[in-house]
């Protein structure tokens, strides 16, 4: 609890516990995601100070990414809403993206849209957003994979690293990291 001098808020070991006036939501494949471009967007974020929120699909314990990072989720996908959010960020990752057709993820990303919320995605997490139907009308970036669903969702596929259509940002894949984070953050800002 905080003190009167506005001191902030501790938690159970000491550290300050940190409030942002934006949120935005990742969801991480619980193996194999694209740990370097991960970092980037949400680090981009923080130096914002827009915080952010890691959730998996219900596994226990962290992520384990394809450079071998850990990251420690803050919970599951069960009982999210995009209430407290700002945005939606969902993950690329090696392999099938057990995202893609999950219609917890699709509910999600639809709310998101609808709202007119930031949405984003890097490599086959683009398949999520066609499969959730956020892509119609818009230039998007991602895994060759993707490229059909895309544009049977309406979806204009491209193979430049980055596009931005209004708050809809994808990138190709875990190499547009730093430019990733900076579009993410300019969508935010929009």
């Amino acid at each position: 609890m905080a003190n009167e001098e506005n001191q902030p808020e501790l938690d159970a070991d000491g550290l300050p516990i940190l409030t942002h006036a934006s949120n935005v939501l990742f969801i991480v494949p619980e193996q194999n995601f694209g740990d370097q471009i991960l970092r980037y967007a949400r680090s981009s974020l923080f130096n914002e100070a827009i915080g952010s929120r890691a959730v998996t699909l219900g596994g226990d314990g962290p992520a384990v990414g394809r450079l071998q990072d850990e990251v420690v989720v803050d919970g599951d996908i069960n009982g999210e809403a995009m209430d407290s959010y700002q945005g939606i960020v969902i993950c690329g990752c090696d392999g099938d993206n057990p995202l893609a057709r999950d219609e917890r993820v699709a509910r999600l990303l639809r709310d998101a849209h609808a709202d007119g919320k930031v949405v984003a995605s890097w490599g086959n997490a683009l398949c999520a957003l066609a499969h959730a139907g956020v892509v119609k009308g818009s230039r998007v970036t991602g895994a060759e994979a993707c490229q059909a669903d895309t544009r049977s969702a309406g979806g204009k596929f491209t193979t430049r690293q980055i596009e931005t259509a209004g708050r809809l940002v994808t990138a190709q894949d875990e190499s547009a990291g730093m430019r990733f984070g900076q579009a993410l953050v300019q969508a935010m800002r929009s």
